[in-house]
This record gives C-alpha cells, sequence and structure tokens, in this order.
C-alpha cells in the first residue's frame, strides 16, 4: 500500500518512525522547499503507513521524495528523463518487435533507469545501461 502511495506522489516527505511512516504529500518540488526552508504548510496530502521496504526508482518523473528516519534526513530521490525513444529490433528468436522506452537520471546519484511498458530496471552508472542497451537491442544511444 505504502508502495503504491509513494510511486503516485508528485512530491513528499516521508517520516519513518519504528515500524509507521508518516507521508506529507505535494503538488511539486518547490513546494517541498517552501515547506522545508519557510514552514510553510503547503501540503496537498498526508497518510500514515505501515513501514515496508520501498523502491523508489518507480516514482513519477521530477517528483522529489525525502526520507527522514527519527527526524534526520537519510536519502533524496528524484528522476528526471533525458532520452525517450521507440525502435524497431529483432528478439532473441528473430522477431521484429519495437518498443517505446525512456531513460531517467537520478538527480542525487549516478544511477539511471530504463523505463519501458515491459521493464523498469536501474542501473548504477551509465556504462551499465549503455551496455545493456547495446546487448538487448543493438543500439547505442546519446543522451547525459
Amino acid at each position: 500500500m505504502l508502495q503504491n502511495r509513494i510511486d503516485e506522489l508528485d512530491s513528499a516527505i516521508l517520516d519513518i518512525k519504528g515500524e509507521l511512516v508518516f507521508v506529507t504529500g505535494f503538488m511539486r518540488e518547490e513546494m517541498v522547499e517552501l515547506h522545508l526552508i519557510k514552514g510553510k504548510d503547503c501540503w496537498s496530502s498526508k497518510g500514515l503507513y505501515d513501514y515496508q521496504e520501498l523502491e523508489y526508482h518507480n516514482i513519477k518523473n521530477n517528483a522529489l521524495i525525502i526520507v527522514r528516519e527519527n527526524g534526520k534526513e537519510i536519502n533524496r530521490y528524484q528522476y528526471k528523463p533525458v532520452y525517450k525513444d521507440t525502435i524497431q529490433y529483432k528478439n532473441k528468436n528473430g522477431k521484429n518487435l519495437s518498443i517505446t522506452f525512456t531513460i531517467r537520471k537520478s538527480s542525487f546519484s549516478e544511477h539511471y533507469h530504463l523505463l519501458s511498458d515491459r521493464t523498469s530496471i536501474i542501473f548504477d552508472r551509465k556504462d551499465e545501461l549503455d551496455n545493456y542497451l547495446l546487448d538487448e537491442y543493438g543500439i547505442r544511444c546519446t543522451y547525459n
């Protein structure tokens, strides 16, 4: 339930306290900053969830997710699109297929995220993603 909520938010602060997660949702990144810097109550939603391990790479494009534990910030997550394309390729059986995919770059790490209707894969570095695209689809992309 918590994972689904995180994936649909535009931006949020997650406050982990023991076995509970307090989620404060915002309409956009700028509202999170106003809340943190100026103390403005500009949140759009609040919720309380049981703690669970989360995957952050499926959050919306440009959504800023700040994770705090016992009041201390422990991580920030944000993925921005850097490349989108539809390609034609042959699968391992020689069948012609096409796929539309988006490459997103983490704002706070070296991670890249490959997202399509068939897959969602996180890569630790750009060269790992480049090798995957070449091996899997036989393509090279130009992106940052």
